[in-house]
């Protein structure tokens, strides 16, 4: 499987990362926190700016409608979080919201991933 990740829509243009078979972590901030997200099967979630209690994972994909309920996460190191449940089910453009919550509050970050097997 391929994927191939970009941030969206972080400031209105996305920053793409590109890789051939071997995922690359994207970073995305919001206000309140900062992650790096490593778009493989399952997704890893790094906090890197904010300490974070929780972190879910939604994945939607726009062309086909497909909308997965979000998936929780356990804290494999500290603020190192893996999802409990692999997400892509086909290729295409998936929309990922990671959503924090911890001291600062709560806050969705978005991130926008290619996938193609």
């Amino acid at each position: 499987m391929r994927l191939s990740a970009c941030l969206w829509p972080a400031c209105c243009s996305p920053a793409t990362s590109w890789f051939d078979g071997n995922p690359e972590s994207v970073e995305a901030a919001g206000a309140r926190y900062t992650v790096s997200v490593l778009p493989a099967d399952p997704v890893e979630v790094r906090v890197t700016s904010g300490e974070a209690d929780t972190v879910t994972v939604a994945a939607v994909m726009p062309s086909m409608g497909h909308a997965l309920p979000p998936v929780g996460t356990v804290e494999a190191d500290p603020g190192r979080f893996v999802a409990e449940e692999r997400m892509f089910v086909m290729d295409g453009v998936w929309e990922l919201s990671i959503t924090v919550s911890g001291a600062q509050g709560r806050e969705t970050i978005s991130i926008s991933t290619v996938v193609d097997r």
